[in-house]
C-alpha cells in the first residue's frame, strides 16, 4: 500500500493582538492577524514580532489587520461603530474611538496608509452602513487611492 502524496501545509495566520498571540505568530505562524486595533498598536506588535521571530531564527510573519468601515459615514457612524467595539470587547470607548474606518474615501485611504506604515501589508475589512454593495464600491475607490 502506498500513501498519496502529502498536501502542503497552508499558511498559518495567528489572530489576536495579545502578547501570547504575537509570541505564537513569531514561533509558528506565517502571519499575524490582529483586529480592531490602532496603527500604533500594530507598530508596537510589529516590533515585538520581528524581535521574537529573529530569536526563533524565522522570517518575520506578514501582518494583516482586521477592521470595520463605513465609507462615507461621518462622526455619528464612527461613534456608533466605536461604541459597538467598546461594548463587545470591553475596551474603553476613548481607546477604540479612532479604530472605525469612516469618512470619505480619501480619509479612509489615509487611515489605511497609517496601518501600512505601521507594518500591515493586508487588510480584511468588514463593512457597516447599510448598502454593502455601495460600501464595497467605495472600498474599491479607497484601494485605488492607495495603489502606487
Amino acid at each position: 500500500m502506498q500513501l498519496a502524496p502529502a498536501v502542503a501545509m497552508p499558511p498559518v495566520w495567528v489572530g489576536n493582538a495579545s502578547a501570547a498571540a504575537i509570541r505564537r505568530a513569531a514561533r509558528l505562524g506565517n502571519g499575524w492577524f490582529p483586529s480592531l486595533i490602532s496603527p500604533e498598536e500594530v507598530a508596537r506588535g510589529r516590533d515585538r514580532l520581528a524581535e521574537l521571530a529573529s530569536e526563533h531564527r524565522r522570517p518575520t510573519p506578514v501582518i494583516a489587520i482586521g477592521g470595520t468601515a463605513h465609507v462615507g459615514g461621518g462622526p455619528a457612524a464612527q461613534a456608533e461603530i466605536a461604541s459597538g467595539i467598546s461594548g463587545a470587547y470591553g475596551r474603553p470607548l476613548e481607546e477604540v474611538a479612532g479604530i472605525p474606518l469612516t469618512g470619505q474615501p480619501e480619509e479612509v485611504a489615509e487611515r489605511l496608509a497609517e496601518y501600512r506604515a505601521a507594518g500591515a501589508s493586508h487588510a480584511v475589512i468588514g463593512v457597516s452602513g447599510g448598502d454593502w454593495r455601495a460600501q464595497v464600491d467605495l472600498l474599491a475607490e479607497v484601494r485605488a487611492l492607495l495603489l502606487p
